[in-house]
């Protein structure tokens, strides 16, 4: 008698029949899944082999249900007042709508009879179950069901029962200590830190003043000012944070690094923070680490299909340097993350060197610096050559040694990932030239640089077309015979009136060739390699900020706000 196959037998087989895994990442998941145990799906994600929601509608597929991404601004009001915040909770349910004879559950499983028996039985309607992944309902379950879940709430709160008030530089510690361990200000902090990760802020600024603090949100890109607590809750609010980050509490005049995690939502959120003494007082900026990032695919950055090609091409060579460019914040790592996801493959040894780690990823050797305990990049770098490295990821090129070293291991038959700190893809061989590194070796080293910056991506829900007027298609060097339709920024509650939402990346990317690397060897200035480039059919960040125009993702401002090249 044939045995019937497990629902894990039937998922792996039905994501290898659509090609979503091979034979060897199956091999490696029930390697995995043999060693330690646990739900199949969980190990997936945690591989980072298959995307979340495709996941979910494979699941569906398998238990014959209707699949849901859990959107707590859907939820509807009615419905969660059937459901308790400890049914909720013990269950790890959250409705989504509802009836009057019926009530719409997600839950991890829908075919738990138990527990849905049990439910219809306590909230006296039929249950009508779908399907949900355990984080998304988590987190639905903590947005929906705060109380007193509003910053206004937290200030209104601290208003009227502090009476707390500034205090003399010598006392600050001392009543510091005292504040912290009462509620409203650990509440106060966990609502700044809950209402950044709700809003995908990735930094949070913290800014006294002589009379007032600042809140500040990083979103997409740009700061912006949230509603902050009154002045004389400061000392009280950065003691908190540095208890949280193991901070050394009692200094305040030299600047401090720490690191904490929190869990939201049933996922844990990696948070750095930075002290730095002012004429005020100590500002505070916490940069949250999304998670999400580090398990993006490489389609979804928004690189050209035709470059993305090529560039794909590039990482699966078996040595060579691929560069990647740009300021601080333009995406560098989040490339970086997902060009390592496409290549994580179990018969490749890959080895990374970051200061500090920003995710950890399975199948991936990460190598923290320590420069304290003398682990530089250049330390760390010559120690893992001799582990037996296929891929090698360098967080940056910060000097002579450094460059040297990976240039070296690109030629001796290691691929080398890395970034540097340059405005264009062409300034990237001249920075190495002027860090001392001979132009012979740049030349038979680097095989692609990747420039990039991130925009801002127009909402959807507000956008407005118009005709693009003449004088505006002359200065972008778009033919004025032609009509374009170009779009601008609206405002509504989706993007909180900012008229855009998320962010997409533009790119520049430089592939080496024989006329390229003859320059280089001619130590030939960047202005001379990037016009030999476009010639050799690089799109500059500026053309392609064009095209994002012309394709309705980005408007004119932002697009040249981040290119720095107003038209």
């Amino acid at each position: 008698m044939r045995m019937r196959k497990s629902l894990r037998e039937r998922l792996l087989e039905a994501l290898r029949r659509d090609n979503q895994l091979t034979e060897e990442q199956i091999e490696a998941v029930n390697e995995v899944w043999r060693n330690q145990g646990g739900q199949i799906e969980d190990i997936l994600l945690e591989m980072n082999l298959v995307e979340e929601d495709v996941l979910l509608s494979y699941r569906a597929e398998q238990l014959n249900v209707t699949a849901l991404n859990v959107n707590p601004a859907h939820i509807s009001p009615e419905a969660l007042e059937l459901v308790p915040e400890d049914m909720a909770r013990r269950y790890e349910v959250i409705p989504i709508s509802c009836t009057d004879t019926v009530l719409t559950l997600a839950m991890e499983n829908p075919r738990d009879i138990r527990t849905i028996n049990e439910l219809e039985r306590r909230i006296g309607r039929a249950i009508s179950p779908v399907l949900s992944s355990r984080r998304q309902i988590l987190e639905a379950i903590e947005r929906c069901y705060r109380e007193d879940e509003t910053m206004s709430e937290w200030l209104k709160e601290l208003d009227d029962g502090a009476t707390v008030e500034l205090i003399k530089e010598k006392e600050e510690e001392e009543v510091a200590l005292e504040q912290i361990a009462e509620g409203p200000v650990v509440k106060l902090v966990d609502a700044i830190i809950r209402g950044a990760i709700e809003q995908k802020a990735s930094d949070i600024h913290i800014e006294p003043y002589e009379k007032d603090l600042r809140i500040r949100y990083r979103l997409d890109g740009v700061l912006q000012e949230v509603e902050s607590p009154p002045r004389k809750w400061h000392a009280a609010m950065i003691s908190r944070i540095k208890v949280m980050s193991d901070m050394d509490i009692a200094v305040r005049r030299r600047p401090q690094d720490g690191r904490l995690k929190i869990r939201m939502g049933g996922q844990d959120v990696d948070i750095r923070v930075s002290s730095l003494p002012t004429v005020y007082g100590e500002k505070i900026v916490m940069r949250v680490s999304n998670r999400d990032q580090a398990s993006l695919s490489l389609d979804k950055l928004g690189m050209p299909d035709d470059i993305l090609e090529r560039y794909i091409h590039m990482t699966e060579q078996p040595y060579g340097m691929i560069l990647v460019t740009g300021p601080t914040g333009s995406g560098k790592t989040s490339t970086l993350y997902a060009t390592l996801n496409r290549i994580n493959k179990p018969e490749l040894n890959i080895i990374t060197v970051e200061e500090p780690v920003e995710y950890v990823v399975h199948g991936l050797n990460q190598v923290p610096i320590n420069s304290k305990a003398g682990l530089t990049f250049a330390t760390s770098l010559r120690s893992i050559l001799r582990q037996d490295p296929d891929v090698v990821m360098v967080g940056e090129m910060r000097d002579k040694e450094t460059a040297q070293i990976g240039v070296e291991a690109a030629l001796t038959g290691h691929l080398v990932f890395t970034t540097l700190h340059t405005n264009d893809a062409p300034s990237a061989l001249t920075r190495l030239m002027d860090m001392g590194v001979e132009s012979f070796l740049i030349s038979a080293s680097v095989s692609c640089i990747v420039a990039q910056r991130l925009v801002r991506v127009l909402c959807a829900s507000c956008k407005s077309p118009y005709q693009a007027p003449p004088e505006l298609l002359k200065e972008l060097g778009l033919p004025t015979d032609k009509r374009f339709i170009f779009y601008k920024k609206g405002g509504c509650p989706f993007c909180r009136d900012t008229g855009y939402q998320g962010r997409t990346g533009i790119y520049e990317v430089l592939f080496m060739d024989d006329t390229l690397r003859g320059l280089v060897l001619e130590s030939a200035d960047a202005r001379t390699l990037q016009r030999t480039a476009i010639e050799h059919g690089m799109k500059s960040l500026r053309d392609n900020a064009v095209e994002r125009i012309i394709d309705g993702i980005t408007d004119v401002e932002e697009a040249f706000r981040v290119v720095q090249d107003q038209p």
